[in-house]
């Protein structure tokens, strides 16, 4: 037998071999493009995805975005969860209505020591907040929690911080929380004092 006689039935498997490989490949192309198109549907009794950390951006026009607080499922979970949900909901209402005095009792005697109401109203004139997710709560010690939290702010750009100012901003800050006067309410710390922004 010689030399070419020898390779020719290996040659004879190579065609349908490599017909075999391209056909897998494109059988298992359509059935990830399938999975990607058509995704399980949740039952009943599935968790909730949570919701995104970055939003999908909405047009400047409808900035902020919706002024309800929400909770990722992370925060849902938390014991605190719901709590922590309803005292930044007050928050937030508080600002974006320019009701210092409701806002007075969402923050503690400390967070709200800096603040006269001619200057919390004159800080907050143009800001309104909205897209806030609860990302996740946590304890910070047997008294305090702490709440990671991203949300967006419109403003007038020289009421921003100096680094950017812009008129919508999107944040991601940690609130402290405790207790005072029988109520959870955002508390001062150096957790508050390092929040990261950018522009929306």
């Amino acid at each position: 037998m010689t030399t070419d006689e020898h390779r020719r039935p290996r040659a004879r498997w190579v065609l349908p071999t490599a017909l075999l490989v391209a056909v897998a490949a494109v059988a298992g192309g359509f059935l990830a493009h399938d999975l990607y198109q058509h995704p399980t549907k949740l039952g009943a009794s599935d968790p909730i995805p949570s919701a995104s950390a970055s939003p999908n951006p909405l047009p400047p026009a409808e900035q902020p975005g919706d002024p309800a607080v929400k909770l990722s499922v992370d925060a849902e979970l938390h014991p605190d969860g719901e709590r922590v949900k309803l005292l930044l909901q007050r928050y937030f209402d508080a600002i974006n209505s320019r009701d210092f005095q409701t806002w007075r009792t969402t923050v503690t005697k400390d967070a709200g020591r800096p603040f006269t109401e001619a200057k919390w109203q004159h800080d907050y004139e143009s800001t309104y907040d909205g897209t806030v997710l609860v990302q996740r709560v946590e304890a910070a010690s047997t008294e305090r929690l702490r709440a990671m939290i991203s949300f967006t702010s419109v403003q007038d750009p020289t009421k921003a911080p100096l680094e950017l100012p812009v008129n919508c901003i999107r944040w991601h800050v940690v609130y402290p929380l405790r207790d005072e006067d029988g109520t959870l309410r955002v508390d001062a710390g150096p957790e508050g004092y390092t929040p990261q922004f950018e522009a929306c």
